[in-house]
């Protein structure tokens, strides 16, 4: 009896000297959590700057790596620093406005000043609040659809076809052998007033126009383009 009794506080000796020096994990440790780095984050300085008609393609400086980008037409500083998120790398791409074709440029949807230019005057953000009217001399075309109702009933209109009405905001020609139109009417769910359309056709910006295509839900590019509502493969409405 005795030998077993020895045999069992020996065991738990054992047992708690084990516990006792188990390695401490970081966790246990204390040690500050990792900071969390978005890595589709880009921080670029402006060398140099081209124009053409819907673009502005930038050579850029970022940790002693040159390359082109191009985001939609805008006024940018020389000698700056921005930043951008994803983009996605057209090679041999050929620019017919500037008559250049460049090795590889990276398109990204916008481009971010970190420091902008202060406002001249204190504004308040306005409450957003969903509508239905229509911008002035904007009529849907016959069975068209506002912008309103497409975000409204997405989920009903998925994979169907639809048409719509608007002026177009931005134009981008020849993105993944398609050009990306953004139309507004007016309307808006919720703040959603702008809605991404794939076409062949060709337009200019602050033309009304009316689209026909299918919408899709949901839509991944890759390269950090999502899209929740996107109008795919749309042609012009006479």
């Amino acid at each position: 009896m005795k030998k077993i009794l020895f045999w069992c506080v020996s065991s738990l000796v054992a047992i708690l000297v084990l516990v006792q020096c188990k390695p401490k994990t970081e966790t246990e440790v204390g040690e500050p959590a990792k900071e969390v780095v978005n890595p589709d984050l880009h921080e670029v300085k402006v060398k140099e700057a081209l124009q053409a008609n819907a673009y502005t393609y930038l050579l850029v400086n970022e940790a002693e790596k040159e390359y082109w980008i191009a985001i939609p037409k805008t006024e940018i500083t020389i000698g700056k620093t921005y930043s951008y998120e994803g983009g996605m790398e057209m090679k041999k791409f050929e620019s017919k406005d500037l008559k250049r074709t460049f090795d590889s440029v990276l398109f990204v949807e916008g481009i971010i000043d970190p420091n902008p230019p202060a406002e001249t005057e204190t504004t308040t953000t306005p409450k957003v609040v969903s509508s239905k009217e229509l911008s002035k001399g904007i009529t849907l075309a016959k069975g068209g659809i506002s912008i309103f109702d497409l975000y409204s009933t997405k989920d009903q209109l998925a994979g169907k076809t639809v048409i719509l009405t608007g002026k177009v905001v931005k134009f981008m020609p020849e993105i993944m052998k398609k050009n990306w139109i953004h139309l507004q009417d007016g309307s808006n769910f919720n703040g959603f007033n702008d809605i991404t359309i794939t076409t062949l056709e060709k337009v200019n910006v602050d033309d009304v126009v009316s689209l026909k295509g299918k919408v899709v839900l949901n839509k991944d590019l890759g390269s950090g383009y999502k899209y929740d509502v996107l109008v795919e493969d749309a042609v012009l409405v006479k």
